[in-house]
């Protein structure tokens, strides 16, 4: 059922509120065009009926005394193709029998005719282009026809008037209910907007608190949640620069503590316990950090590469660079694009093998940073929980001093970029992890 419902209806409250609005006005032009036909049929066959009432009293009260001579030319004399008239029974322009009354106005004077009126038998309808009804009557004790011209009702009929005066104040109706609709949809898209720019880790101006009343009690309450993030997020900075400070300062002296044993076996696997620690502190504030405060500023891609094979060349780690020969500028944050790219490459020199190779390329699905090595890989079945924080895969990588978040904190990197971290084994053996950024216009 809900299946069904979602393919019937638009899925946008604007174009909800535009359909439903549409279908409520043309349901009250339908009733209204309706109403008002069934009252002008009514009021078409009362009036007919009074005059066909009339015009039998005054030809009776004429008749009744006259000569049968006389009768014949007074009759005449009365038939007029505007007016209801008698006219003699064998009169040629009867209607055959079969022609029985068919609009909605004819049965409706033929029925009022019947309840109205004392003698009427039967009623026929002569076709377009003279429209007429013959009623058969009693007239001094004679058969006659009743005559009743429609043409001036027919030719006359207002109803498309009506409807076109209802289909105008429908649209105009529509018009203010899709201005209703769009400015109410134009905070909740903003609103849309900022949660998105939320999730990605970014901080979303304050929304304007204005519309409706739950429209502006929903904005207020999202500008009191970033309010309130921006305190705890201020709050957990402070934490983590206490813990940095006050961690790295006993981390000092243990390393100079370290290095003034006497005992050299020791100094070694202990050096090594000192670099884990403060590699998994760095780790652990990165993750927390996310991008910080940095902007988006227009960065050349090809020369972030540059500068990162730069660095890694100093301690003697060659990386092969393979650049698209035309990159184009993009904003990003330089800073936390480099930092998910050396966590990539320590990756690939830790887990995988000789050659390592990182890429950049542009291509349909946006900018694409690439880096594969031709290690062991990761099974199929795992790639996915290489991505989840503090996930170990398996019992010889606990051990090597990292902390599990190396990966995701790139794929938070990527996320908050408004791109994808892509994980996949290469055939031959070995990893590659692409990042791919969608380039904003």
């Amino acid at each position: 059922m809900p299946r069904f419902q979602f393919s019937l209806f638009p899925r946008t409250i604007f174009w909800r509120i535009a359909s439903l609005t549409t279908i409520a006005m043309l349901l009250s032009v339908i009733f209204v065009i309706g109403l008002f036909t069934l009252n002008r049929v009514q009021m078409v066959a009362n009036n007919m009926t009074d005059q066909a009432g009339e015009v039998l009293a005054n030809t009776e009260d004429e008749l009744d005394g006259m000569p049968l001579g006389e009768q014949a030319s007074w009759l005449a004399s009365t038939q007029k193709p505007y007016l209801p008239h008698l006219r003699a029974i064998d009169n040629a322009e009867v209607p055959a029998a079969d022609e029985r009354p068919r609009t909605l106005l004819t049965r409706a004077i033929a029925k009022a005719l019947r309840q109205q009126l004392a003698g009427v038998s039967d009623i026929r309808e002569t076709p377009a282009p003279r429209h007429q009804l013959w009623a058969r009557v009693d007239m001094l004790g004679r058969p006659m026809w009743l005559v009743i011209p429609l043409g001036r009702y027919f030719h006359g009929d207002p109803t498309w008037q009506i409807g076109a005066a209802a289909l105008m104040f429908a649209l105009l109706a529509l018009s203010v209910a899709s201005l209703f609709a769009w400015r109410v949809n134009r905070p909740l898209r903003k609103l849309q907007v900022a949660a998105a720019r939320l999730g990605r880790g970014e901080r979303p101006e304050p929304l304007p608190e204005t519309g409706p009343l739950e429209v502006k009690a929903l904005s207020e309450s999202f500008n009191s949640m970033l309010a309130d993030l921006a305190t705890n997020e201020r709050e957990r900075d402070v934490m983590l620069a206490g813990i940095s400070h006050d961690l790295r300062t006993p981390l000092a002296r243990l390393r100079l503590g370290v290095e003034m044993m006497s005992d050299q076996s020791l100094q070694g696997g202990m050096r090594e316990d000192v670099d884990d620690i403060e590699r998994i502190l760095g780790q652990f504030i990165a993750f927390s950090r996310g991008l910080g405060e940095e902007d988006a500023t227009e960065s050349d891609p090809a020369e972030l590469a540059r500068t990162l094979l730069t660095k890694y060349a100093r301690i003697g780690c060659d990386i092969e660079l393979e650049l698209d020969d035309e990159l184009p500028l993009v904003k990003l944050r330089p800073l936390a694009l480099t930092r998910a790219m050396t966590n990539l490459v320590d990756n690939a020199r830790r887990y995988g093998q000789s050659p390592i190779s990182l890429s950049v390329r542009h291509n349909a699905q946006g900018l694409v940073f690439e880096v594969a090595d031709r290690g062991p890989g990761i099974p199929d079945a795992h790639i996915a929980d290489a991505m989840k924080p503090f996930h170990r895969l398996d019992s010889a990588r606990r051990a090597d001093g990292g902390s599990g978040l190396g990966i995701a904190i790139v794929e938070r990197i990527a996320r908050q970029h408004g791109g994808i971290l892509k994980l996949a084994n290469r055939e031959g053996g070995g990893l590659s992890a692409t990042i791919v950024l969608p380039i904003q216009a």
